[in-house]
C-alpha cells in the first residue's frame, strides 16, 4: 500500500492512511490469502458453493449452458443459463428455452440461418447431458422443477414451420432463378 505524501512545495500536509490490521491479515471465510486487501461488501460473506442445483439443491449436478434466441428482424437477443442444475430441474429448462426458441428464434435472418440453429444444437447436447445423470434426491422441503411437456408435444413448437416454410421457398426460388 503506497502511503500519500506532502505536496512538494505546498504548507498543506495530506495525513498517512493505514489499514487496520484485521483488513490485511485475516483471509474472512477463505475469499482471499492474509494480507490481501478485501473490499468492504465482501466481509462477511462466504464464497458461493456448488454443491447442489441452482433451482433445488438436489445432488447430483451438472454445469451446462442452455439458450434461448429470440430473433428481432435485422438482430436478436440471446440468453444464456450457465448454472449447475440437477436432472429433473435442467430437463424443464432445456424444454422451456427449446421452446422458446422453436417460436421466437427464427424472425431475422441472422437468427435463421446461424443463431437459432446453434441454440437448438447447444441445448439438444445440454439435454443429453442432463439425461446421463441419475435421478435427483432434492433436500427435505426442496422440490424440483417440473419438466412439463416434451418439446414437440408444445404447439409453441410448430411456430418455426412458418419461417422455416418461407426459407424453403426462398431457397427454391434462388436455385429456380
Amino acid at each position: 500500500m503506497t502511503t500519500p505524501t506532502p505536496h512538494s512545495g505546498d504548507d498543506e500536509f495530506v495525513p498517512e492512511y493505514v489499514a487496520p490490521a484485521w483488513y490485511t491479515t485475516q483471509p474472512w471465510n477463505g475469499i482471499a490469502a492474509a494480507n490481501t486487501p478485501i473490499p468492504w461488501h465482501a466481509l462477511g460473506r462466504t464464497a458461493p458453493s456448488e454443491s447442489g442445483c441452482h433451482s433445488c439443491q438436489a445432488h447430483p449436478v451438472t454445469r451446462t449452458e442452455i439458450r434461448s434466441h429470440t430473433g428481432l428482424i435485422l438482430w436478436g437477443q440471446t440468453r444464456t443459463v450457465n448454472q449447475p442444475l440437477c436432472r429433473q430441474c435442467g430437463i424443464a429448462l432445456v424444454r422451456t428455452m427449446t421452446t422458446r426458441t422453436l417460436w421466437q428464434g427464427w424472425w431475422g435472418l441472422l437468427s435463421l440461418f446461424f443463431h437459432t440453429p446453434a441454440a437448438l444444437l447447444q441445448n439438444r447436447a445440454a439435454h443429453r447431458q442432463f439425461t446421463a445423470l441419475p435421478a435427483p434426491t432434492p433436500p427435505p422441503g426442496r422440490k424440483s422443477l417440473k419438466p412439463g411437456k416434451p418439446v414437440l408435444l408444445r404447439p409453441q413448437a410448430y411456430i418455426a414451420l412458418i419461417p422455416l416454410a418461407g426459407a424453403a421457398v426462398l431457397i427454391a426460388l434462388l436455385v429456380a432463378g
